[in-house]
């Protein structure tokens, strides 16, 4: 006799909870074969049939679920169409009842498709063995774009170092470093509803500045008032995970931005004015491992230690002005400037050589990570 799709679903249930029975351990994260598995599972499925399906699912799994909006997800389990929205950088997983239609292949139709689910369950988690630094501005026009890519820069002789423009209004930072032309990836490519790309596939497709630098930047062919891409946390996310380091330009300040939420570092960048003192102590209580970088110049009203002193940042460093700089990112030759492809610091690194210096202390007070 044929099997009902539900009584398939729970012989399925009843296979699957005999083996997380007999491959886990106590910590439920490692299995027979040595994969890691999630084990936050944030649920966010409307249909109460296709809820109690799932949740039956990691009950045989020994997973506990939790809401949608878990800060510490590594998979969210939706029945929703438009999942981005609100995953961060967790991987999604998209499940739709049995005959209620449609032909999207990435959506694990239950009961019949429990084992699907259990596999996309089982999936390892990326494990956030690199390092992320967001670079933001206290306020507009004090450099934070050209210091972000500075950094990235300077950690292209230790390994793959990823520059992503996470600022939705960036207007491409491609531009800074004179590569706008090169073919490959844009942060509008990145599927952000898949919780970020194969970490691989997503280095081997974006643009190379240098073997060891590539650039995830905004594309400037949108139309006015089309919303940006938020595939920019899925694809540093996804770099991090495989030990590289990401080096975000954030742009301005905003409430309970994502990538200023996971970084390793946040840079917080500023003016030696009234505005900038105020403006940079605007964010320090939500952020942690936060740093200061005072962009100064002649004729400043403030002292860079009170501007420190008002933010409430005790680590900060002081990055003069210097009108070749803004020339040379503003041209797109900064990275050549910083020595980018030669090995050394060579070329006209003089006239930056403060802006290297920076970078490269900030570089350093980046949680050790491998990358």
């Amino acid at each position: 006799m044929t099997q009902s799709p539900r009584s398939a679903h729970i012989a399925d249930l009843d296979r699957v909870s005999g083996r997380a029975v007999s491959t886990r351990n106590v910590s439920g994260r490692t299995v027979s074969d040595g994969r890691t598995v999630g084990t936050a599972v944030a649920v966010d499925v409307t249909d109460p049939d296709l809820d109690a399906d799932v949740r039956a699912v990691l009950a045989a799994l020994v997973l506990d679920p939790g809401p949608r909006d878990g800060a510490s997800a590594d998979v969210v389990v939706t029945d929703r169409p438009d999942p981005g929205v609100g995953s961060g950088g967790a991987r999604v997983v998209r499940v739709g009842a049995e005959g209620a239609g449609g032909d999207d292949d990435e959506v694990i139709r239950l009961p019949s498709g429990t084992a699907d689910l259990v596999g996309a369950l089982m999936a390892p988690v990326a494990t956030g063995r690199g390092s992320l630094v967001a670079v933001v501005g206290a306020v507009g026009g004090c450099g934070a774009s050209t210091l972000a890519a500075a950094i990235a820069v300077r950690a292209a002789d230790s390994g793959r170092a990823l520059l992503v423009e996470a600022d939705p209004l960036g207007t491409g930072i491609d531009l800074v470093l004179g590569i706008e032309s090169e073919p490959g990836l844009r942060v509008e490519d990145v599927r952000a509803e898949l919780g970020g790309p194969d970490p691989d596939a997503l280095w081997g497709a974006a643009p190379a500045a240098d073997p060891g630098c590539k650039v995830l930047a905004r594309a400037r062919d949108r139309e006015v008032g089309e919303p940006a891409s938020d595939g920019a946390l899925g694809a540093a996310l996804a770099h991090r995970s495989a030990g590289g380091l990401v080096v975000c330009d954030a742009g301005r300040f905003a409430d309970g931005d994502p990538v200023l939420a996971r970084a390793d570092l946040v840079v917080v960048v500023t003016r030696a004015d009234l505005q900038g003192a105020v403006a940079a102590g605007r964010p320090v209580g939500d952020l942690r491992g936060a740093t200061l970088v005072i962009r100064t110049q002649r004729g400043d009203p403030l002292d860079a230690a009170d501007v420190a002193d008002s933010a409430g940042i005790p680590r900060w460093h002081v990055l003069p002005e210097v009108r070749a700089v803004r020339h040379l990112a503003g041209s797109g030759d900064l990275g050549r400037a910083l020595g980018l492809g030669r090995g050394g610091r060579g070329g006209r690194g003089g006239r930056v050589r403060r802006l290297g210096a920076v970078a490269d202390v900030l570089l350093g007070e980046v949680s050790t990570g491998d990358w």
